[in-house]
Order: C-alpha cells, then structure tokens, then sequence
C-alpha cells in the first residue's frame, strides 16, 4: 500500500475516534445536538478528503520539474482553500449544520496529527509497543 495513503488511513482513523469522544462529552456536558453532530461530521468528512486531496497532489508534483510542480501545487492549494471556504459558507447558511461543529472537524485532522505524536499513538499503528 503506498506510504500516503496508509498515513492518510491512519490519521482518519483517529479523526474518527476524537469524534466519537467529542461526541461522548457532548452527551455528558448537556451541549449535544443533532446541529452539532452534523457540523463535526461534515467538517471532518471534508477535511479527510482534503487531507487525500493534498496527498495527491504531493504524489504526482513529485514526478514534475520543479517550476511546473511549484504551479501545480500552488493551484491545488487555491482549488482545496476555494472547496475550505465553500463548506465554512454552507456550515453558515444550513441551520440544520452547526457551525462550530463544522469548524472543529475542520480542524480534526491537526489535532490528531498532535493527538498521535504527543502520546505516541502512531507506534501502535505501526504495530510496536507504546
């Protein structure tokens, strides 16, 4: 399996169980709603895929000269900003999408990045002892 892709797995993998416990003290601290679950669902579905989507473009800039690849990836880099603030603008206008719930799945993918490395999390999906 191609290194990217498996970073990319593992890194959606604990995107998913922070949800799950940001979900878990929602319930506990009486601030649930459905608003909410969409918004941190939403947020974190997008971010995923944007995470993929840089990945992507990293693999194929890889193979290009380095004047094409600085375009190409400043491109991409727009196209991904473009898509960020079209789910901020739907988050705002949906009532039915929390947006501070859409935020903090946006944010998902950073926190897990920290999550992983501060607690040594990644040497359990590497399969060596924490």
């Amino acid at each position: 399996m191609n290194s990217n892709l498996y970073t990319v797995l593992n890194i959606s993998k604990v995107v998913i169980i922070l949800d799950i416990l940001i979900i878990i003290f929602a319930f506990l601290t009486h601030i649930f709603s459905i608003e909410l679950l969409y918004g941190l669902m939403f947020g974190s579905i997008f971010s995923i895929l944007n995470l993929r989507l840089l990945s992507l473009t990293l693999e194929k800039a890889i193979t290009m000269s380095p004047g094409s690849a600085q375009g190409y990836v400043f491109s991409r880099y727009i196209i991904r900003m473009i898509i960020t603030a079209l789910v901020i603008i739907i988050s705002l206008k949906a009532p039915y999408i929390n947006l501070l719930g859409t935020i903090i799945g946006l944010l998902m993918p950073k926190i897990s990045i920290i999550t992983t490395n501060l607690f040594g999390i990644d040497k359990i999906f590497k399969g060596k002892e924490a």
